[in-house]
């Protein structure tokens, strides 16, 4: 808990460094009582919404966005500075399988394990500054079990949030965004979590299982600049039109661990890795018969030397490879559309790469979303998902392994109240860690999430 207080008093350092916007509100009021005063759409009801602050016994309290809806967080947003923090708690529970056999010594309790994230952000323009800017922070704390390390024993992890115990700054980049005419572009540099825009399935972001965050085809292969540790890059966004955009990153090619945020370190033997994907988004249930999907396709080159999986010298030395690569495809498309956001859509995942030089050689994943299955809950989300890693057969030569790890997960996120979540789920994962000695394993898992 050490490092989530040391989060909160950054936060209140934070907020107490900027409390002088706050001396802007009786003329940020004189200003929207202009506004409205001229004719402008807004209502009274509503700017007073806005400026007023909302406490605990407010009836609108249960309606608001973050737990700590407040009036200085109103007025530096207008100002362009946004923050958020969101605390993340889970329990998992492994109830048969995996490293939990007999005479294994494996502790067969509930694991707890949290993230407290709080991200600031500045847009120059609303701030005064300049057209089209924005600097992102995103600190994190991390603490709690390590349920696949120490309980289940399986490659692809069955919580998203897995983590060694840490606080750290994560990300800390800059963006410009320069609007063309032929489209936007925007530039981006900085310490940046490359899965926040590659390799990115929107239904998949429901679920707890890792790979339906990234694939394991690629997180179980080569250093990557993703949770829990994001590298120094460059990234370049071309959106030519609102359907179609094109995009690429370059960035450390190791990140390491990256102790507290700011251990970095180029090394040339250490390589790059650069990703590219071109994307294109199609259809409007509200006003078209077209369903709406997006599909992208993704291939990405890491410069550093790999071992061979099989092949060694006369010295018993692992033969060497001068790069790595691969490709994916996913896709998002709604089947189904109900009222508003409502509707059932699925999601597939497909990668590749070479099965000389990686323990993974190709991924594919999928599943269901369906939004407002109960007609009261519409915000309500069931996800029914399959996870299948192959194993590489090169790797299989020479080690006792099974060709693959599958995991099912079920799972139903409920928002109480727009502040808060909860998300029980259930997960089966055949042939943990493609380990013949393991059993088929069995998890159960409880999220609950708090948007402060």
């Amino acid at each position: 808990m050490e490092g989530t207080y040391r989060l909160l008093s950054l936060l209140f350092i934070i907020l107490t460094c900027i409390t002088a916007f706050a001396e802007a509100d009786v003329g940020e009021f004189e200003t929207l009582s202009r506004r409205v005063n001229a004719g402008e759409s807004t209502s009274v009801d509503n700017s007073l919404d806005t400026i007023h602050s909302s406490g605990m016994l407010d009836p609108r309290f249960f309606e608001h966005e973050h737990l700590l809806d407040f009036r200085l967080r109103n007025i530096l947003e207008s100002k362009g500075f946004t923050l958020d923090m969101v605390f993340t708690g889970d329990f998992v529970t492994n109830h048969s399988g995996g490293l939990k056999k007999a005479g294994s010594g494996v502790d067969t309790s509930i694991s707890y394990l949290a993230n407290t994230d709080l991200v600031v952000e500045l847009d120059t323009e609303k701030a005064g500054f300049w057209k089209g800017g924005l600097f992102h922070a995103h600190f994190f704390n991390h603490h709690g079990a390590n349920p696949s390390e120490d309980k289940i024993g399986d490659l692809q992890i069955v919580d998203n949030i897995e983590s060694e115990e840490t606080t750290k700054m994560y990300e800390l980049w800059y963006e410009h965004t320069f609007y063309l005419d032929v489209g936007d572009l925007s530039l981006l540099i900085g310490q940046h979590d490359l899965n926040s825009e590659f390799n990115i399935t929107e239904y998949g972001l429901l679920f707890l299982q890792s790979s339906f965050g990234i694939n394991s085809e690629i997180a179980n292969n080569i250093p990557v600049s993703t949770f829990p540790v994001a590298a120094l890059g460059f990234r370049i966004k071309w959106q030519p039109t609102d359907s179609l955009y094109l995009m690429a990153e370059i960035s450390d090619g190791d990140p390491g661990k990256n102790n507290g945020g700011f251990d970095w370190k180029l090394d040339s033997k250490e390589g790059f890795v650069s990703f590219y994907e071109i994307g294109y988004n199609f259809g409007n249930q509200d006003d078209s018969r077209t369903m709406p999907g997006t599909y992208k396709f993704g291939w990405w080159y890491h410069s550093a030397d790999f071992d061979d999986v099989r092949d060694t010298d006369e010295n018993d030395v692992p033969l060497q490879h001068n790069n790595n690569y691969g490709i994916y495809f996913i896709a998002d498309q709604m089947l189904f559309p109900g009222e508003g956001e409502s509707g059932l859509g699925a999601f597939l995942q497909v990668g590749g790469v070479p099965d000389d030089r990686n323990q993974v050689d190709f991924y594919i994943g999928g599943g269901i979303h369906y939004r407002g299955i109960i007609p009261s809950r519409e915000k309500d989300v069931l996800g029914l998902g399959v996870a299948h890693t192959s194993i590489s057969e090169d790797l299989r030569d020479v080690e006792d392994m099974d060709s693959h790890e599958t995991a099912v997960e079920l799972t139903y996120r409920a928002t109480i109240f727009p502040w808060l979540a909860v998300q029980p789920g259930l997960q089966v994962v055949f042939n943990p860690g493609a380990d013949p000695s393991l059993d088929n394993a069995v998890v159960s898992l409880f999220r609950f999430q708090i948007n402060f």
